[in-house]
């Protein structure tokens, strides 16, 4: 008789797998309408491993918008610097800010779950410093996107990167719950001008 020997997951993997279902739930619930159990069944765990993972639903939600951004917004702005590089025929920030505007603001849901995950945190100095820790890596992602976008076209040699970051994920955060709310008050055309703006203030 052949014995067959189950193989545990890597905790990396599980992990992994959390997250992905987390981010999924969050998307299409919302963080009030998403509990650790959705996450769970989702991912095919137990809430006991959910658990193990994470301290609570917090978390679980910093984890899934640290993923987000990493992949969606720091995605999107190397998206748009390759289509930078790409172009010839207008200045580099010009067409930075089209692929921006084409590709960051639409119908993403995350940034309005930022949002509401901030108004349930405000008030709890435990959760808020989650918050404080989220912001903060954002902002170290795209810095570092900063850094590897002087190597294919020029930054201003006197050029603050976190500053340049911080106005960026602002720009994004903003413009994309204006979108989300009410596409007709914020044109692609309007946020493709808003972003050459800011951008013609970071490219030599």
């Amino acid at each position: 008789m052949t014995s067959t020997t189950r193989v545990r997951p890597l905790r990396s993997d599980v992990r992994e797998q959390i997250v992905v279902a987390a981010g999924a739930e969050f998307s299409e619930r919302g963080y009030a309408g998403t509990s650790v159990a959705q996450v769970a069944a989702r991912a095919g765990f137990t809430k006991g491993a959910v658990y193990s993972n994470f301290g609570g639903k917090p978390e679980l939600f910093a984890a899934a918008m640290q993923a987000y951004s990493a992949g969606a917004v720091v995605g999107a702005f190397a998206d748009a610097l390759g289509a930078a590089a790409a172009v010839t025929d207008q200045p580099p920030a010009r067409a930075m800010a089209r692929a921006l505007a084409e590709n960051v603001l639409l119908g993403e849901r995350w940034p309005t779950l930022l949002s509401e995950f901030r108004a349930v945190v405000a008030d709890e100095p435990v959760l808020r410093a989650l918050y404080v820790e989220l912001r903060v890596t954002q902002r170290a992602q795209l810095v570092d996107a900063l850094r590897r976008a002087g190597e294919q076209l020029a930054l201003r040699p006197d050029l603050d990167l976190e500053v340049a970051a911080t106005l960026l994920l602002t720009c994004v955060h903003g413009l994309s719950v204006e979108r989300l709310a009410a596409p007709e008050v914020m044109p692609t055309a309007l946020v493709e001008g808003l972003f050459a703006h800011v951008l013609e203030g970071i490219l030599a």
